[in-house]
């Protein structure tokens, strides 16, 4: 079978069927995605969705390639995945929480990640959100099988004139690596932006970035 599993030949066999059928997605508790993602390339997400007091869902996203009527060796996907989801509006904002895990059936790597964020108005002037994210992999075959990164972020809106003040840090692996950074957004005009950021202010190494943007939507 040229080094190919049956595993392998049956997913390609329904990717192929699938996309040729079009890119569809049922309603209620499936979750069907298939797509031709290149010529010759094919991919599916497939799985449930569970309307409980966190949103459920789980399932499988499987690919290949073919070249000339033959599986294209490595081309191979197969990852399983899970998620709990919590978005709700409050009284005075809203708040999202996440947790999901994703395992790659192929190379034995995978990730958990939680995130939590925050909206909530301060003040008549001033409206709050805040962030914070957790991710753990697990990579096999690097000299770091383990890695971790943490992320906080705090934000100042003042709705009245649009600006918006963050803080943010970042810890990058498990050697405690840490980034900070600090930005600045303010609108302009209709489609013209105004950024500004300072990476790490309080390092001799501090990076900063300024950015004009205008943006034209027909």
């Amino acid at each position: 079978m040229n080094g190919f599993s049956l595993f392998g030949r049956a997913c390609g066999v329904l990717l192929i069927a699938a996309a040729s059928c079009g890119s569809a997605q049922a309603g209620g508790l499936l979750i069907w995605a298939p797509v031709k993602t290149a010529p010759g390339a094919y991919q599916t997400t497939l799985g449930f969705s569970l309307p409980l007091q966190w949103q459920t869902s789980a399932g499988a996203d499987v690919g290949l390639a073919t070249t000339s009527g033959r599986f294209e060796p490595g081309s191979q996907m197969a990852t399983l995945w899970g998620k709990l989801a919590d978005d709700r509006n409050t009284f005075d904002g809203t708040t999202s929480r996440e947790v999901s895990l994703r395992l790659d059936t192929l190379t034995g790597s995978g990730a958990f990640l939680l995130n939590d964020a925050r909206s909530w108005i301060y003040s008549e002037d001033i409206n709050l959100g805040t962030s914070r994210s957790l991710n753990i992999g697990y990579a096999p075959r690097t000299a770091d099988s383990a890695s971790i990164s943490a992320s906080q972020a705090l934000t100042l809106t003042y709705p009245w004139t649009g600006t918006s003040v963050s803080a943010s840090g970042a810890l990058t692996d498990i050697k405690g690596a840490l980034t900070t950074s600090l930005a600045l957004e303010q609108p302009l005009a209709p489609n013209l932006n105004f950024t500004a950021s300072l990476t790490d202010p309080m390092s001799t190494a501090q990076t900063g970035d300024v950015h004009l943007q205008y943006q034209i939507k027909w």
